[in-house]
């Protein structure tokens, strides 16, 4: 009996969630093989995954026919995983710390995105995870009295840096701490957006596991700038029964997909009342529009939450509220979010390297299938899609090539979320630095500059 004899033993044994052996995924740690006993660690990525003591049993059930093995000792624990691309050099230096970020989100207003968030944050932080809280909601921030926090004011930031409250376990930012209850909050949606970067830059959130985000109901200003600013491991999208809300529910659902973050699945709130002392089911707000937008887009439904009362009052009077199935919606939502980091940086989307050549005046990008292209920075800036260049509703070219200096260069590329690169220019005309190259374009430039090379070679 030795370690790789073990190892293909245990190399046969498969996690369902993702379909891949314990040892590809590195669930096996801290093995130790003594005289006829073996120990070691299944530590699965997430907390609140169901099937620990399933793969347990099937590691022991597939070792029972090692030869000389006669005891086996498995511990059972998890360490969340950090989604890669939070590595990026844009990251703000306040999420540096931070693991995983899943926006909770919702096409309209009133479907109880706002309840959902802290069910499903305070479901994490119950397992033992580090989570964090950031209302973003500026017009209508409930979750400070959720948490029963209604009444907190922050203080003066220290040195630019605010520090969450804490509640329930949890780290807490929200809107609501910096307005009172009698102030309308009457900001304009660029303002709104900056006061979003603000939160994302200075708020010291230490070492989470994951930053949940209550978003605003609908598809603005706020909701891009969130996904544009950081990588998102992945959104969920809450809706209620009725067909209305399915209807707008897919305008968020669409909105995350054009910016190329993953939805991790649908959550359908208020769907059925049942009376104290009845068994009957009343469908207040009609049925099956989670299930309708779950099809059509071929995403998980992650779980129906019933009108309930109980939840109502916790939620009033600033208590935890659990059960099991918040809980089971929350173990979903940790599976989805791992199975992102797991196979994030298999994208076709992102490039591996994008670099700047001869001072500037070339773009060189490797992409993941180590194909390199090399586009001119005179081409970049003259192919910008902003508004200034491109007419949104024809699609005709504003700009000529006469508008742009020749000696044009690039000064510098910035990520923007995970799906594109902002570029800035030494033209000072009003396009140049305010379009986001999608890496779907960047690619298609760079196939179309290929060609013209061979072409005019």
């Amino acid at each position: 009996m030795d370690g790789k004899e073990i190892t293909d033993v245990l190399s046969n044994v498969k996690d369902s969630y993702f379909n891949k052996d314990l040892i590809t995924l590195g669930y096996i740690k801290g093995m130790s093989i003594g005289d006829k006993e073996l120990r070691f660690t299944l530590r699965l990525p997430a907390p609140l995954m169901t099937n620990h003591e399933e793969l347990a049993q099937k590691c022991r059930e597939a070792l029972k026919d090692v030869e000389g093995l006669e005891s086996i000792e498995i511990k059972k624990d998890w360490e969340v995983q950090r989604l890669p691309s939070l590595d990026a050099p844009n990251t703000p230096q306040a999420l540096r710390n931070v693991k995983n970020i899943i926006a909770i989100a919702s096409g309209k207003g009133g479907v109880g995105k706002s309840t959902v968030t802290v069910c499903i944050a305070e479901a994490f932080a119950n397992a033992g995870a580090k989570v964090g809280v950031l209302d973003i909601d500026v017009y209508g921030p409930s979750i400070p009295n959720m948490v029963g926090l209604g009444s907190h004011q922050l203080g003066g930031a220290q040195e630019g840096v605010l520090e969450p409250v804490e509640a329930h376990g949890m780290k807490i930012m929200s809107m609501g701490f910096l307005a009172t209850k009698d102030t309308p909050v009457v900001w304009r949606g660029p303002i709104a957006s900056q006061l979003v970067q603000q939160f994302l830059g200075a708020v010291d959130w230490g070492e989470l596991d994951y930053l949940f985000v209550d978003m605003p109901p609908g598809t603005g200003d706020i909701q891009l700038t969130l996904s544009q600013s950081v990588p998102l491991t992945g959104a969920v999208i809450v809706t209620t029964p009725q067909e209305i809300a399915h209807t707008i529910a897919e305008k968020g659902l669409r909105m995350f997909q054009q910016v190329k973050i993953p939805i991790l699945g649908i959550v359908e709130n208020m769907a059925g009342f049942t009376p104290p002392g009845s068994e009957e089911i009343f469908h207040i707000f009609g049925e099956g529009g989670g299930t309708s937008a779950a099809e059509e887009f071929d995403l998980p439904l992650l779980g129906q939450i019933p009108i309930r009362q109980d939840l109502r009052e916790a939620m009033d009077n600033g208590k935890v509220f659990t059960n099991d199935n918040i809980d089971s919606i929350a173990s979903l939502i940790a599976v989805e979010a791992m199975a992102v980091v797991t196979n994030e940086e298999l994208s076709p989307f992102a490039p591996q390297e994008i670099n700047l050549a001869n001072d500037g005046e070339t773009l060189v990008i490797k992409w993941q299938d180590n194909v390199e292209h090399v586009i001119s920075a005179f081409n970049v800036r003259f192919m910008c899609p902003c508004a200034h260049c491109v007419d949104e509703i024809t699609g005709e070219k504003l700009v000529k090539e006469t508008d742009i200096p020749p000696d044009v260069k690039i000064t510098e590329s910035v990520p923007v979320g995970r799906y594109g690169v902002r570029f800035s220019f030494t033209d000072p005309s009003p396009g140049a630095g305010a379009g986001i190259y999608t890496f779907s374009f960047l690619r298609k430039l760079g196939e179309d500059a290929a060609t013209n090379a061979a072409f005019d070679a």
